[in-house]
């Protein structure tokens, strides 16, 4: 029987922290991350699964006004994110005929373009979070993966 691994993108296949777009963020606002955390974590969901664009995640987060780049997400994920190959090379030699690969990652529209597509070619399954309208760690988007997944032997490597 086939055997899938499915990775996340951000911290695992490309380099990111979080904390970075949280030093922008309070770079661009002049305040500690900590004032917005809870409404940013509150919303987040909702952008991941395309329920909302970044303009309206940062009025839900901050109200209405010009008082943030509203792509800051995305632009910071380019300007400080990069691809780690070692992993990246190393997900794409587990390939095999008994071995299926695939991605699984929650993504924002924006970011999800940020993704060279090229870059994921050998992969057998891709589940981003903004196409399917779930995101993790919600158990509705485990639940169908899994049932898109004809195999019962599943590894998930996130970060």
């Amino acid at each position: 029987m086939t055997k899938v691994i499915l990775f996340d993108i951000g911290g695992v296949l490309i380099n990111w922290k979080d904390e970075w777009l949280f030093e922008e963020i309070s770079k661009q606002l002049q305040m500690p991350f900590q004032k917005i955390e809870s409404k940013f974590n509150a919303n987040l969901c909702s952008l991941f699964e395309s329920k909302i664009n970044e303009k309206e995640f940062w009025n839900l987060v901050l109200g209405y006004g010009d008082k943030i780049d509203h792509k800051i997400i995305s632009k910071t994920f380019l300007k400080m994110s990069s691809i780690n190959y070692d992993f990246l090379n190393f997900a794409k030699s587990l390939k095999t005929d008994e071995n299926h690969i695939g991605i699984l990652s929650n993504l924002t529209p924006d970011t999800s373009t940020c993704i060279p597509h090229s870059l994921l070619n050998d992969f057998d399954y891709l589940f981003y979070s903004n196409s399917l309208k779930m995101s993790k760690p919600h158990a509705e988007i485990y639940q169908h993966v899994c049932g898109k997944i004809p195999s019962k032997d599943i590894l998930f490597i996130d970060d």
